[in-house]
């Protein structure tokens, strides 16, 4: 048996469902384990959309060659057309390395002649394989040592299944449990005045009309798509209309601002102090959401450059 390293690619049509159908194929073959799934900008080539890079391993009674002929069926299978050198591609797998003797032939060379020059193939074969051989006498590891950075994000360690974990599941919890002591705190420490509105109420009052507007908008906006937990929908689109043109997240917002103003209005100091730390907590679960998205929408990245505002349109 023979260890391989296979590195696979999309940057083309459903990049994140092209890589779980290769991966699936490769079950066949042999997978023992598969990497982290990365983000980069592609390498050479017309200009195109973002990769989504992985590596996996096999461990295959297969010959390089035999290996490459399966690895282009399953190419094929998800529409692979070689129309352009480095161009956009719904799917590429690519021997990297393996355990096995050195390849060269006209059409394979096993280490793959680029693999420790690009971080794309070392990041997520470092993970699986940290000693693979990438050619020049150097293993990944000690080759991506060396390398400076070049623009390759991790997204999510664990993709070849529905992208549901037990992170989101906490975030959700401590969310609704805070969300459930401010409004605890609020009627315990907070209080209205008898002889009076005080000055703070007023935008108070505001701020937490505009924070519930801003957020049962949203929340219609998305429709089905709607869902408390940071992995999107099987089903769900990549919403860009109404609020989502000024605030990557504006429900959050939404809620953030309600609580926040509530607290104002009714004087609660602990409730002010809680709400912040709400706003706290939205901004740790989106962080953790958005690389959700960047994997599930090849968009996603160039929608967050244009909309730079997380929470609350203009302002933060």
């Amino acid at each position: 048996m023979t260890r391989y390293a296979i590195g696979l690619g999309s940057n083309l049509g459903d990049r994140l469902g092209h890589m779980r159908a290769g991966a699936m194929a490769l079950e066949e073959l042999g997978l023992t384990a598969f990497s982290a799934i990365y983000e980069t900008e592609p390498v050479g080539g017309p200009e195109q959309g973002p990769y989504l890079n992985a590596v996996a391993l096999l461990e295959a009674d297969l010959e390089p060659a035999e290996l490459l002929e399966h690895l282009h069926r399953i190419e094929a299978a998800e529409n692979r057309v070689r129309q352009e050198r480095w161009g956009a591609r719904t799917l590429d797998l690519d021997i990297i390395s393996s355990d096995g003797p050195a390849t060269d032939t006209a059409d394979l060379n096993v280490p793959h002649p680029r693999a420790g020059e690009r971080a794309f193939v070392l990041q997520p074969l470092v993970d699986v394989w940290p000693e693979a051989p990438v050619g020049a006498g150097q293993s990944a590891r000690e080759a991506l040592a060396g390398m400076s950075d070049q623009g390759v994000e991790r997204l999510v360690p664990d993709w070849v299944q529905p992208l549901r974990s037990w992170k989101g599941k906490v975030l959700v919890g401590a969310q609704m449990a805070l969300m459930a002591v401010i409004a605890l705190v609020l009627v315990l420490d907070g209080t209205l005045p008898t002889d009076g509105f005080r000055p703070v109420q007023v935008p108070g009052g505001l701020l937490a009309i505009a924070g519930a507007v801003l957020a049962v908008t949203a929340s219609r906006r998305l429709g089905p798509a709607m869902t408390p937990f940071p992995e999107p929908t099987d089903s769900a689109t990549l919403v860009l209309e109404g609020a989502y043109r000024y605030v990557r997240h504006p429900i959050y917002g939404g809620v953030g601002m309600f609580f926040l103003g509530v607290s104002l209005f009714l004087g609660s100091v602990s409730g002010m102090v809680l709400s912040a730390g709400l706003f706290l907590l939205f901004h740790i679960k989106s962080t953790y959401e958005e690389r959700l998205l960047r994997v599930s929408y090849s968009g996603y990245r160039d929608y967050r450059s244009a909309v730079p505002r997380r929470f609350v349109p203009f302002l933060f």
